[in-house]
């Protein structure tokens, strides 16, 4: 058997490696969670993964971890999106998770205010390449699971970059092996806790922000609907360009926007952080702002005169950019780039 078979029957068998049993990619058969931590493979080419447990009333806590597992043998920005939604489809939660080269760790929570279904998607960053990588999450609190305990936290980490294939045929096989953690690594680890008060992931409740960099937060008051976008997940560093992983988080503020029935003017309003000069953040915020509101009319089927975008640079900030020491404050800077879309009721 010459070199180019033997080549091309490892890559088809390291397709096959596929996520182990406890991973389903059947929307309409998920895997039933178990308590403790979760863990499985993913990637754009097979399909999301489904699972589901019960929740409230109470609060959920959710761990969520992901490590990419590479480009080629090298380490390449991935967005892996874990979303929460009811048996009807509802949007409670979705939370990317950016990893370039290492595990990247966030935790968040909210609460239900009845006990009900919830399906849990895992969904890898789209492209025209194989991408993907392991991911570990754990839910606590308020929560009932089907599953048994460690039913789903023994899934071998599966090195995506063995199997990096495009669409049209295989690209790269490389050798070695890449885990998702060296030694021990703990996603429960002591007791952290990102907000105070209650935040709400169902309907007809405020919902606060949980984290700076939140992909998408909804305020809702009696007279107006503030739908509040992160920059840092809609645009790179300085650019107004939209990035190919922002069109979930676009899809659903365009369906919560269609599910407000707005009747007036819709704006968009678009800032930044106080770095850079006026003229700079003016402009960078006005631009942002259009690249939102140019996916709504193309996407969303909106007309051109029902929105209005504007830029408001580094005014208006939702956190303060310093300290009270003179320090800077990278937190409160992540939650002032950002891209609100306002509906008067």
């Amino acid at each position: 058997m010459d070199g180019k078979k033997i080549f091309a029957l490892l890559l088809m068998c390291a397709a096959c490696i596929g996520p182990a049993h406890s991973q389903s990619h059947d929307v309409s058969h998920p895997t039933p969670l178990a308590p403790g931590t979760n863990k499985g493979n993913v990637d754009n080419t097979s399909g999301p993964n489904y699972y589901y447990f019960y929740a409230g009333p109470g609060r959920t806590d959710l761990r969520m971890a992901f490590h990419e597992m590479g480009l080629f043998g090298n380490p390449f920005r991935q967005t892996l999106t874990f979303s929460l939604t009811n048996d009807k489809g509802k949007v409670f939660f979705s939370q990317p998770v950016i990893s370039q080269g290492a595990l990247a760790s966030i935790l968040n929570h909210g609460t239900f205010d009845t006990r009900q279904k919830v399906l849990l998607t895992v969904t890898a960053q789209q492209g025209a390449i194989r991408l993907g990588g392991n991911y570990e999450f754990e839910i606590t609190g308020a929560v009932f699971f089907d599953g048994k305990a460690g039913s789903s936290s023994n899934v071998k980490p599966e090195d995506t970059s063995l199997t990096t294939t495009a669409k049209n045929g295989p690209v790269s096989l490389t050798s070695g092996t890449t885990t998702l953690t060296s030694g021990t690594t703990s996603l429960t680890s002591g007791t952290a806790s990102l907000t105070s008060g209650t935040v709400s992931l169902t309907s007809g409740k405020p919902v606060q922000l949980v984290y700076p960099g939140q992909a998408l937060t909804v305020k809702e008051s009696p007279h107006e609907l503030r739908i509040l976008l992160a920059a840092d997940v809609l645009f790179d560093f300085n650019k107004a360009d939209l990035r190919p992983d922002a069109v979930s988080t676009l899809r659903q503020a365009a369906a919560k926007l269609k599910a407000a029935k707005p009747r007036g003017v819709i704006l968009v309003e678009g800032y930044t952080d106080a770095k850079g000069t006026a003229a700079l953040n003016l402009r960078l915020s006005q631009q942002r702002a259009d690249a939102v509101d140019t996916w709504l009319i193309q996407n969303a089927g909106l007309s051109v005169s029902a929105l209005t975008p504007k830029g408001y640079g580094a005014a208006r900030p939702a956190a303060p950019n310093e300290k009270p020491d003179g320090q800077d404050n990278p937190a409160g800077r992540q939650l002032n780039r950002r891209v609100e879309i306002v509906v008067a009721k």
